[in-house]
């Protein structure tokens, strides 16, 4: 899913609680991760998040680092968002608004690939 304008970033994603007797067990490039994840950071399209997700530095975050549950939200409204919660060598995405778009408001997904599929599907549901 992209936007016309390719320069409108799409997705953002910011850590929204973290377990802070855990960060002292963090190298510093995990610790420095968190520090820009702390922030809102935005994608420019779906694949560019899920790249990111999957990428062997998220993963090595999470897979150490259990404690985080990231918020992903829609760019042009804030309002309309996910939780994404890291477990080993997978992610969860919750709706907890409700938008029906996963059976039971939750879904594993192992892969780039199976993040982009759910995601795709959140956004054709929310942006229609």
């Amino acid at each position: 899913y992209t936007l016309v304008n390719s320069n409108t970033p799409l997705i953002t994603m910011v850590i929204k609680s973290k377990d802070y007797q855990k960060i002292d067990l963090l190298t510093s490039s995990q610790k420095s991760l968190i520090e820009t994840l702390s922030m809102l950071c935005s994608f420019l399209s779906v694949d560019d998040f899920c790249s990111f997700i999957f990428s062997s530095k998220f993963s090595d975050l999470i897979a150490t680092y259990s404690g985080l549950v990231f918020e992903i939200g829609l760019y042009t409204n804030h309002e309309i968002v996910l939780q994404l919660v890291g477990r080993g060598n997978r992610v969860t995405i919750i709706d907890n608004i409700g938008y029906g778009c996963f059976a039971d408001n939750s879904i594993d997904c192992s892969t780039d690939n199976e993040l982009a599929v759910c995601i795709n599907q959140w956004l054709s549901l929310v942006l229609n």
